[in-house]
């Protein structure tokens, strides 16, 4: 009896999931596939999206694959982290002397030592295993298949950062699953409806572009994607309010903003870091303190800023749509050294506001003398 096992988040599932699902099938030749959603994966957080959500969308992504799948709510009966080898030997009770195929990708594949009992899964099942572009082999000291040909580098992680920044469904993802994940406004889609309620068309589009520079970013300096996506479009949340509004809401939910009064009286629209930091985490649910934190300081910094900080200030000042002669500039010097770009920008900050007369607010000339301190 072959058993082809496939689990994972699936969340959502995209085209890579099912290219890699067929080409198993057809090399393995399985009697029986069981698709598994995690419940509660063991190496990351427990996903946001309903269990019932994922599966729906598994199903539907699924439905042209007639070889006998069995989509397994194994997980979710577990009712919490649940681990590999516990599912092998779940099917090894659930069949007579069963044939087990693991398949995984090859991320999985060089870390499946790491997993908890991982010689449960070598002694009892045969790892199925998809290649990138790029993958150099390096032999496994357990029995493995690697399928024929590569698989496209993708993740359900980089579908859902998509999703987040620009408020469409990308064509990684099966077209089968697009009106669930439109109609439960899935991985964002809510926060696009809202921002485009709140917020003028163009600073909407600027929130994508931050959220899509800042994502391009995190590439380079080591951050989550999704999570310096999601500073990237909330940072400007509250850019809808008029300078009353402002000083009301932020006297209203008691929003600690240094130099608040003198702020409130030279330059209120300075409030709406601090509004829309408080609409991150109240509004939105967003419970990650560092993300907050970057939204509060993108627009006057501060002298401990985080990595995730220092990208978003530089993408708000340079995003695409900034159409004065450095953004291109500072753009370009952000994928080469972050520090310098802050720098470049910070100074861009401080001469458009004393060219336009305004208040120089004390935290961006604090900056401006902490970063020209560590430059020398």
């Amino acid at each position: 009896m072959k058993v082809l096992v496939f689990g994972g988040s699936f969340d959502p599932v995209h085209k890579g999931h099912i290219a890699l699902l067929k080409r198993a099938i057809q090399i393995v030749a399985p009697d029986v596939t069981h698709l598994v959603p995690a419940y509660h994966s063991p190496f990351k957080a427990k996903s946001p999206t309903p269990f019932r959500l994922r599966m729906k969308m598994l199903k539907l992504a699924c439905a042209g694959i007639k070889k006998n799948l069995v989509f397994d709510d194994y997980e979710l009966r577990q009712g919490g982290k649940t681990y590999t080898y516990q599912l092998i030997y779940y099917l090894q009770k659930r069949y007579k002397n069963p044939d087990i195929y693991l398949l995984v990708g090859t991320d999985c594949l060089n870390d499946l030592h790491n997993w908890k009992n991982p010689q449960v899964i070598f002694d009892n099942a045969t790892v199925i295993a998809g290649k990138r572009k790029g993958y150099s082999e390096n032999p496994a000291a357990f029995k493995h298949i690697f399928l024929p040909g590569f698989f496209p580098k993708l993740s359900s992680s980089r579908v859902r950062a998509h999703i987040l920044a620009c408020g469409d469904i990308p064509s990684t993802v099966p077209p089968q699953i697009m009106d669930t994940i439109r109609t439960h406004k899935l991985y964002g889609l809510d926060l696009h409806d809202w921002l485009k309620t709140h917020l003028k068309p163009n600073r909407y589009q600027h929130s994508k572009n931050v959220a899509e520079m800042a994502g391009a970013l995190s590439d380079i300096y080591d951050v989550q994607v999704e999570t310096a996506v999601r500073a990237g479009i909330l940072h400007d949340a509250a850019k809808g309010f008029s300078g009353p509004e402002l000083i009301q809401f932020c006297r209203t939910h008691k929003i600690k903003v240094p130099f608040f009064e003198d702020i409130c009286r030279q330059e209120p629209s300075l409030l709406h870091s601090f509004a829309s930091a408080w609409l991150a985490r109240h509004k939105f649910g967003v419970k990650d303190s560092q993300i907050t934190r970057a939204i509060a300081e993108h627009t006057l910094g501060s002298l401990h800023m985080s990595t995730l900080s220092k990208i978003l200030f530089v993408a708000d000042i340079s995003s695409k749509d900034r159409k004065y002669k450095d953004a291109f500039l500072i753009r370009n010097l952000a994928l080469q050294d972050l520090d310098k770009a802050l720098l470049y920008a910070a100074n861009r900050k401080l001469l458009f506001t004393i060219d336009s007369q305004k208040w120089l607010c004390p935290l961006g000339i604090d900056l401006w003398n902490h970063l020209i301190k560590q430059e020398k």
